[in-house]
């Protein structure tokens, strides 16, 4: 299911702060590139995997032979997942791990490039869809299909339209697509009249509209590609429990955590990765550590031509501390890898530069960040002749930084627009800034919020709409919180008079 913020159905605020532009997609793939065996997974790990046990987090990775994970509630420990299996690569701002190289697409693109192979690619994006108010739960409560419907395309549609206008013009262009999640709705495929009389929670037959939409876009489903059937083989996989065995009255059990493919892909097999016995789980770990259960689809793929990238190992480096940029380009002879102030030329600018025919023994560079003041910067890959073929940016932060949240005013009116900024975020996919009344220590009591579509600085505002109306007036604090948790990074204060 998903964070409470997420249950108020508001995740659509953060899909459409990372839309941009990055739809570009890389050159067709050529007809006789061999296909190659990718394994995706999907895993809502639960609040940070802390619930049961962080490290059987890993083993349930490690259990399913995995090439590349979406995560879904990380809480901020996607690097430390990663770190447990011993995983160099990375992406906090989407909560995606991978053993292959990841690189950054042009502008605040939905999907990461994977490298499986030297210069191939494939793109993997991944989501998590608002949880409530929850279509199996309004059918077990007796709500028709005309109101279950409203409710699905009023809370979870919006989420979704971001990747169905990017996801297939890259399948389209020669790149595979791979798309992960918790969905928090189930598939149009399982809720027919056949399932209908052996699940008694299927009261009616729903075409549910995220899958229904997606697979119009041109995703296939591979579970039910790999099971078709969905009587013979249901593939629940909410809930395994709270944790195993626990499971609340009246609960309802269905698909939710799925695996989308898209583009010169087939699927082989789609495992349930879950706990010791549970229905339909191919593959037991004990003690099972989610609510959710995984599911691991294998895949041959024909990976797209990767174009020129460049990328950092991470998007926000400590002063002090060494990192690594990464490039991929047909011709290492005739390119320049450099590192600029944000925005900077790499020809007048540069930090430091070296050409990658240089490094043809390599496809990485480690530099420090001991000498580089605190700021904003881009790595750039430029040809022989200085033009520009990538471009990614990442932050330095003093060791000593701490984030900050501020609000412009000190004093408002009771309805005017209240405007936030924050600076040395951590970047991640859902870190959110969030209005409490001055003091509150109840967590759960914020009034409103906004995330910070995953930037280490920048600026939002609290309108009315936002609010739900006006603050009353008194005394209020704006807080900066970490990746949907409630691990609180900074606060300020503000008044309503």
């Amino acid at each position: 299911m998903g964070a409470l913020r997420q249950r108020l159905g508001a995740m659509a605020l953060i899909v459409a702060a990372m839309a941009g532009v990055g739809t570009i997609a890389s050159p067709t793939a050529r007809a006789e590139e061999p296909a190659i065996e990718l394994r995706i997974m999907t895993f809502n790990m639960w609040y940070g995997g802390a619930q049961v046990n962080a490290g059987q987090v890993v083993e349930a990775i490690k259990a399913a032979k995995a090439d590349i994970v979406g995560l879904q509630e990380p809480d901020g420990t996607a690097r430390a997942i990663a770190n447990g299996l011993g995983w160099p690569y990375v992406d906090e701002r989407r909560h995606i791990l991978s053993r292959y190289p990841l690189f950054d697409p042009p502008g605040d693109s939905l999907y990461v490039w994977v490298e499986p192979r030297p210069g191939r690619i494939v793109a993997v994006a991944n989501v998590h869809m608002p949880a409530t108010p929850y279509g199996p739960e309004a059918v077990r409560d007796g709500q028709d299909l005309a109101a279950v419907m409203q409710m699905e395309t009023e809370t979870r549609m919006p989420a979704i339209q971001p990747y169905l206008a990017a996801l297939p013009k890259v399948a389209a262009d020669g790149t595979p697509v791979f798309l992960t999640g918790d969905f928090n709705s189930p598939s149009h495929l399982d809720w027919t009249e056949a399932v209908m009389k052996v699940r008694p929670q299927v009261k009616y037959v729903v075409e549910w509209p995220v899958s229904k939409a997606l697979a119009d876009a041109g995703l296939r489903d591979s579970y039910r590609e790999a099971h078709p059937d969905p009587v013979e083989r249901a593939g629940l996989t909410w809930t395994a429990g709270y944790p195993y065995p626990r499971v609340k009255p009246a609960e309802t059990f269905d698909r939710i955590d799925l695996v989308w493919s898209a583009g010169n892909t087939r699927v082989t097999a789609s495992e349930v990765v879950g706990e010791a016995g549970g229905p339909d789980v191919d593959i037991p770990v004990m003690p099972w550590p989610s609510d959710h259960r995984a599911v691991v689809s294998t895949f041959e793929a024909v990976p797209g031509i990767a174009p020129a990238m460049v990328g950092v190992d991470r998007r926000v480096v400590t002063q002090g501390d060494d990192f690594i940029l990464r490039f991929s380009i047909e011709s290492r002879e005739e390119a320049r890898i450099s590192v600029v102030p944000k925005g900077g030329d790499p020809a007048k600018n540069a930090l430091a530069r070296m050409a990658t025919g240089d490094a043809s023994d390599r496809p990485s560079i480690k530099l420090g960040s001991t000498f580089m003041k605190a700021g904003a910067y881009d790595a750039v890959l430029c040809d022989a002749d200085g033009k520009e073929l990538a471009r990614t940016p990442f932050w330095v932060l003093g060791r000593d930084a701490m984030p900050i949240v501020a609000s412009k005013k000190a004093s408002y009116k009771p309805g005017q627009t209240i405007d936030v900024s924050w600076h040395n975020a951590p970047g991640m996919k859902f870190d959110w800034v969030a209005i409490y009344r001055a003091g509150d220590p109840d967590i759960y009591n914020y009034i409103a919020y906004i995330y910070t579509g995953a930037t280490v600085e920048g600026t939002g505002s609290f309108d009315s709409e936002a609010i739900g109306g006006k603050l009353d007036p008194g005394n209020y604090e704006v807080r900066l919180l970490r990746d949907d948790s409630y691990v609180l990074l900074a606060r300020a204060s503000f008044t309503v008079k």
